[in-house]
């Protein structure tokens, strides 16, 4: 009989409690990885994605290596692989990390337990975020993931018993089989080694502009820690990660405590998605469902997802992702702001866009922000953002929008936020926008204002809120959580 370590968004060996676990009890241990191609074919992932995940695996393997184990890769549907193993050799025991993912994931976990229970394997699970799974008090919750968070970290398992003596199926890596073509031309590298030089160069220096740096698209290229991808497919434990931000000493509390506010944040997200998973499906009022979806426009999406929309600022932006992968939080949420207000789109469609573009895609914080970002909420401010105010502000010489609009490069400064009042641009060389930003805004408001009168629902409010939103300490509170630990998150 053997162990099964089946990793999903979990490529590391550091704090990885399936694996420890594993191999503590002496059996044999195969550690698969499932490339699944129905996974590969949803409309929210993309070829961008695998080879991040591609080379995030070859680099696990090599860690592996080192131990004495071996990884195996398998391409197809996970149940009838796990049939196969369990007919060859009988699986006495699948251990595997919480996934917090789309209603796909969620499902095929489901299935997972399910054979396990019929097969009588035991099923292992554990939480590799501040996340809880079943039904969760959010008055209690923030106790519980800081005591999680705090927690010690598993160690690399000193040795490993492995079934197989050399990697199987490693080439099987070589093909994609999704149906798009969605890579990225400058993207960010998968595997330890990028995600460690990534990390070291944050700490060591790139921390003391981070506060300064991150609301700029240019900027946040290096004042951002740009570990969000590490953490999203589990190259990094976030757990490791937070700790070692508190004990790190930097010039700036107010950078480290910045930082921090925001791996906590992290799963304060996530917990969203796993408390409701409809969150990815629908706007998570029951009453603004309906409040765009009868006026999309298929043209007007088309233009905003390849960054034609007539706006320089946000088609710098939308450019700048599709060419790398990754672009800074304030610019995702302008990007999607702007397509649910001045383009009045229904949220389901340009989230997938996005979705497909971001390397770092984390479903649990993803549709979370979309839905806030969007308006669907109902507890959530309108955030109109103001697209040429924001580009006068972040860009004001316009160096971003030249290198990612050079049909723009020949256009005067003082109207590259606004090209459409310079003559001197021809109506071939780039997209005029069809309403221009500030009417968009306006009708926008009068629209969303007047269907939140007639529609919210004031008992589903109190129902979001009551199952969604953070909690704020009392003063008292606060002062004795102060005295114990500085660092604490400042934002719940």
């Amino acid at each position: 009989m053997i162990n099964l370590v089946w990793l999903k968004r979990d490529l590391r060996v550091f704090d990885h409690r399936p694996l420890y676990e594993a191999c503590n009890n002496g059996r044999p241990t195969l550690i698969l990885y499932v490339v699944e191609p129905e996974y590969w074919q949803l409309p929210d992932t993309s070829e961008r994605q695998f080879q991040f995940v591609k080379e995030s695996l070859l680099s696990l393997a090599e860690q592996l290596q080192l131990l004495g184990g071996t990884l195996t890769i398998r391409q197809g549907d996970i149940i009838e692989i796990l049939e196969k193993i369990h007919q060859h050799i009988a699986i006495a025991t699948l251990y595997c990390h919480q996934e917090t993912g789309n209603t796909w994931t969620f499902e095929r976990d489901l299935r997972v337990i399910a054979w396990c229970k019929e097969r009588h394997v035991t099923y292992e699970e554990y939480r590799q975020q501040a996340v809880f799974r079943g039904k969760v008090n959010r008055d209690k919750w923030q106790q519980q993931a800081e005591d999680w968070l705090q927690s010690d970290c598993l160690p690399t398992p000193s040795k490993i018993n492995p079934l197989l003596q050399q990697h199987s199926g490693i080439a099987l890596l070589n093909d994609y089989l999704g149906n798009d073509s969605n890579s990225a031309p400058k993207p960010q590298l998968g595997g330890l080694k990028a995600a460690q030089q990534t990390l070291n160069s944050f700490f060591n220096h790139r921390i003391d502009n981070y506060l300064f740096g991150i609301s700029s698209p240019v900027k946040a290229v290096n004042s951002s820690s740009r570990l969000s991808p590490y953490l999203a497919y589990g190259v990094l434990s976030l757990r490791d990660v937070l700790q070692q931000t508190l004990a790190l000493n930097v010039d700036s509390k107010r950078n480290k405590s910045s930082f921090l506010s925001r791996l906590y944040w992290h799963s304060h997200f996530v917990q969203k998605l796993e408390s409701e998973p409809l969150y990815a499906e629908r706007a998570v009022h029951a009453s603004l469902i309906a409040m765009r979806a009868s006026e999309f426009s298929h043209q007007r999406h088309e233009l905003w997802a390849h960054g034609n929309t007539g706006v320089p600022f946000i088609d710098a932006c939308m450019r700048m992702l599709i060419t790398t992968g990754w672009i800074n939080f304030r610019m995702r949420a302008m990007l999607m702001a702007f397509s649910s207000y001045h383009l009045w789109l229904d949220w389901q469609q340009p989230a997938a866009r996005l979705a497909t573009l971001f390397i770092d895609y984390e479903p649990g914080i993803h549709y979370p922000q979309v839905q806030m970002q969007s308006g669907t909420t109902g507890i959530n401010p309108f955030r109109i953002y103001n697209p040429i105010t924001q580009g006068q502000k972040y860009d004001p010489e316009g160096h971003f929008i030249r290198r990612y609009i050079p049909e723009l490069n020949h256009v005067p400064t003082h109207y590259l936020h606004t090209p459409w009042l310079y003559t001197g641009l021809k109506e071939d060389q780039y997209q005029r926008p069809a309403i221009l930003p500030d009417d968009a805004a306006k009708i926008a408001r009068e629209k969303i204002s007047a269907f939140y009168k007639q529609h919210l629902d004031k008992d589903e409010t109190g129902r979001v809120l009551h199952t969604h939103a953070s909690r704020r300490r009392s003063s008292r509170g606060r002062k004795k959580q102060a005295s114990s630990d500085k660092n604490q998150l400042k934002l719940f």
